[in-house]
């Protein structure tokens, strides 16, 4: 091998890696998507040159030990973990959702309302028209809670099996209610509103029968983080839907992307809420009165819902945490 030759025409290459190694530092960060696809090739182009070196009848010592570093140098880059990539979820569970709960207050709050509202409108319904919950009833309901049949204690036979469907499902209908953003925010009212009107139905139904203190009991536990969290996905998809509706001094696009940012984060940040939610649902609230008095389940939902409030009102409090990549 002409190690002159070679040196020269292979230069080039060996000075760009080397910028683009002191370029990226510690990780991959600093590089764009081209500078990433540009080291990738030139680290196997250069592995190879210190292959040729290496087994050149005449090495340059020199040579090879130059190589050698810029090729250690660029496996480093390349192969690094990912640093601590827990310790960026804990960070962003800790300081940055909470922050962005109490930072887009407006929207959750108005998430709230327009599942709270239908409730109280099919109490108000149920006391101003008789017929209106016989219109509304699923069959049979009544009378089998008469009976002091109550469908939740059916969970506990199946408990793990009805926890994992509990769990798709809320994190299903948060999501939906995330998304749904994206219709200018009809589907997201539509979803928050329907809602609400199955839960009042059901409610009104149960609290005119003996069962109403046992259903209470069973929602109080999970429900304490369950609709929190539902009510911070309808937020988030609000935000959206503002985003396209009033994008202010930005096109719909930039808005969009400016706040889905901030929608998303407080979508995936309800995920561990609702997990939560969910195993406590599927293993704790439907256990029945003999194994457990509905006021243990009352004190537990205070608790929890005492805990959620100070989590989110409290929780990295001070000045507005740097945003962080959640993936």
């Amino acid at each position: 091998m002409d190690v002159p030759r070679f040196i020269e025409e292979r230069r080039p290459d060996w000075d760009r890696l080397d910028r683009l190694t002191r370029k990226a530092g510690g990780g991959l960060a600093g590089l764009n998507k081209v500078d990433l696809h540009e080291l990738g090739a030139l680290y196997r182009q250069v592995s190879s040159d210190l292959a040729r070196a290496q087994s050149a009848a005449a090495a340059d010592p020199e040579l090879v030990e130059y190589l050698t570093g810029l090729v250690v140098r660029a496996h480093g880059i390349i192969y690094r973990p990912e640093p601590a990539r827990l310790k960026h979820l804990w960070a962003f569970l800790a300081r940055e959702f909470p922050q962005l709960v109490r930072q887009e207050w407006r929207p959750i709050l108005l998430a709230l309302a327009l599942d709270v509202i239908p409730v109280l409108w099919c109490y108000a319904m149920a006391s101003l028209d008789p017929q209106f919950l016989a219109a509304v009833t699923p069959p049979g309901l009544r009378d089998r809670l008469e009976k002091g049949e109550l469908w939740v204690y059916r969970i506990n036979p199946i408990a793990p099996a009805a926890t994992s469907a509990i769990l798709t499902n809320n994190i299903s209908v948060t999501f939906i209610l995330f998304a749904l953003g994206m219709t200018f925010g009809l589907g997201t009212v539509w979803g928050l509103v329907f809602n609400g009107i199955h839960f009042g139905v059901i409610a009104v139904v149960v609290g005119q029968t003996r069962m109403a203190r046992e259903f209470w009991a069973f929602v109080a536990p999970h429900g304490a983080l369950e609709l929190p969290a539902i009510y911070i996905g309808g937020g988030a998809g609000l935000i959206l839907a503002a985003a396209l509706l009033t994008p202010g001094d930005l096109s719909r696009k930039d808005a969009l992307v400016a706040r889905g940012r901030v929608a998303v984060k407080l979508a995936l940040g309800c995920v561990p809420i609702l997990v939560l939610a969910g195993i406590i649902e599927g293993f704790f609230s439907p256990l029945p009165p003999a194994a457990l008095p509905p006021g243990a389940k009352f004190l537990v939902g205070g608790a929890l819902f005492g805990l959620l409030l100070l989590y989110l009102l409290k929780a990295g409090a001070g000045p507005p945490a740097r945003m962080t990549n959640v993936q």
